[in-house]
Order: C-alpha cells, then sequence, then structure tokens
C-alpha cells in the first residue's frame, strides 16, 4: 500500500465511522463496493488509527465495533482541509491551462 493510497484509506474509514460506529466487515464490505482493497490492507489501517488512539474497539457478540474518538474526529477534519486545498489548487490549475485536454 502507498502513502497517498493508505491517507485515501484513513480519511474513508473515519468519514465512514463518523457517521456510525461499524465492524471490520461492514467497512470490507463498503471499499470492495468501490475500490480494489485487500482485507489486510484495511485491518492494517484500522489497526494504525487505533494505536495512533483516533479510534477506539468495542466487542459486541464476538464483532470487533470500531468507533471514532475526539482525536479522529479532529484528524478527519484536518485531512479533509488538505484534500479540499489540494482540489481547489488543481482546479484552477486546470482552468488556467492554455491546451484544453
Amino acid at each position: 500500500m502507498q502513502a497517498s493510497q493508505f491517507i485515501n484509506l484513513e480519511i474513508i474509514i473515519l468519514k465512514l465511522l463518523k457517521n456510525n460506529d461499524l465492524s471490520s466487515e461492514q467497512l470490507y464490505q463498503f471499499f470492495e463496493k468501490y475500490f480494489t482493497i485487500t482485507e489486510g490492507e484495511l485491518l492494517t489501517a484500522l489497526f494504525f488509527l487505533y494505536e495512533m488512539d483516533l479510534i477506539s474497539i468495542n466487542t459486541s457478540q464476538d464483532t470487533m465495533i470500531y468507533h471514532i474518538e475526539e482525536a479522529g474526529c479532529v484528524r478527519y477534519t484536518t485531512l479533509k482541509r488538505e484534500y479540499q486545498n489540494i482540489y481547489h489548487s488543481m482546479e484552477d490549475i486546470f482552468q488556467n491551462e492554455k491546451d484544453k485536454i
């Protein structure tokens, strides 16, 4: 997994957990619909987020449920702002392009 791919994975996981607490299976089902990702990549990202205290884990009926913590909400807001800045900068570059693609 490349660093840029991990950041994309991180922001999406945090966004999904901001909406609802989810199991790794629920997260994996979402990612399978839209991205090419292995279960190992997802679990690695979840472990990283957990180790950084951005998410917590609760157990319900032998299922691990992931929950976003306040630090995770702050991280999500930061990543979203960075993404939006990059997106707007790229739009400006494309608007000023002389040769249309």
